[in-house]
């Protein structure tokens, strides 16, 4: 799974930009640029990707809506790197590990060392850190995430799970939370939880078709005491009988994490606030669908219509979220 899920769908052709090739760019490692077409390539690989929340980033503030596109192409280029999705950045003879380790050593470099920015998005990433207090840890630990993924390291007990949401989901909700304002001293729980009750949508989401890439994230500790395989997901083109006892468990404990994510809102104010109902509401929705039918779910990949999502956009920026959750 793609250590950012929350925010990796949509259309990845998105390799051109206004400034020239967004490809060309991360294999030339010695070129450089200015803080403005830093931004600029940030915001090109946030439209280009076909996100739905490229458009909800635009309800921002501008300083906000800058941050944001900053994070998101952070977070996508290091997806792609982990899917090995034909970004690079180094030599395109290496390993997608390989080049998973150029890119952390030059974040790395960028953010503790102050070194030259070789990859055009670094300068507006330490702008964005400075600005805004994100830390380097956040954005370090999203890599190591990435790294399970990529080295295929087995999840075998629900804090393992718990784990890797936090490194894939948590840190990027971490990173929104300081952009928007919110004392971290108080959220980052909560934020914490939030992350992981949208990653864990994702899994749940998306059970067939990473089984399909001989993946589950589904703990092995658990799906060994249910007698689920996955084997039994592989050769199945509806959810065997044997996985429905797991999928309560785990729609249960997703379900506590939004209750308890839910409070989230009543430590944001403005903007901030009506970006994370939005986020939340988006999530929120697909979890429902997963739980009134999950094997509906595993059968046809759970997705909003376009008029949801516009209804959404329209409604949830000014409805508590806590009224659903409570």
């Amino acid at each position: 799974m793609s250590p950012v899920r929350n925010w990796r769908k949509g259309s990845r052709n998105y390799q051109t930009s206004t400034h020239g090739n967004l490809m060309s760019m991360v294999e030339s490692p010695a070129q450089s640029c200015s803080l403005e077409e830093s931004y600029r390539y940030a915001r090109e690989v946030t439209r280009r990707a076909g996100s739905n929340f490229y458009l909800a980033f635009r309800l921002l503030p501008q300083p906000m809506y800058r941050a944001m596109c900053v994070i998101y192409a952070y977070m996508r280029i290091s997806d792609d790197l982990a899917d090995a999705n034909g970004v690079v950045v180094g030599p395109a003879s290496i390993s997608p590990l390989q080049q998973l380790a150029n890119w952390e050593l030059q974040v790395r470099n960028a953010l503790e060392a102050g070194a030259q920015k070789t990859h055009p998005l670094l300068p507006a990433l330490i702008d964005v850190t400075d600005h805004f207090s994100i830390e380097s840890d956040w954005l370090l630990n999203v890599l190591t995430g990435m790294r399970t993924d990529l080295t295929g390291m087995p999840i075998q007990t629900d804090e393992d799970l718990r784990v890797y949401c936090e490194q894939v989901a948590g840190m990027s909700g971490l990173c929104c939370q300081a952009i928007w304002g919110a004392d971290l001293t108080v959220t980052k729980p909560l934020a914490l939880q939030c992350g992981e009750a949208f990653q864990r949508t994702n899994i749940l989401r998306d059970l067939q078709e990473d089984a399909l890439r001989g993946r589950c994230y589904l703990p092995e500790e658990e799906r060994a005491a249910f007698g689920c395989h996955l084997e039994q997901l592989q050769q199945a083109s509806m959810l065997p009988a044997s996985w429905k006892p797991l999928l309560d468990q785990q729609l249960a404990r997703t379900a506590s994490l939004y209750r308890q994510a839910a409070e989230l809102e009543d430590h944001l104010t403005g903007a901030g606030r009506r970006m994370f109902r939005l986020m939340f509401a988006l999530y929120s929705r697909l979890f429902r669908l997963i739980e009134q039918d999950p094997a509906a779910a595993f059968s046809q990949r759970v997705r909003l219509s376009r008029w949801q999502k516009s209804l959404l956009f329209l409604r949830a920026p000014c409805r508590p979220v806590r009224r659903e959750w409570t």
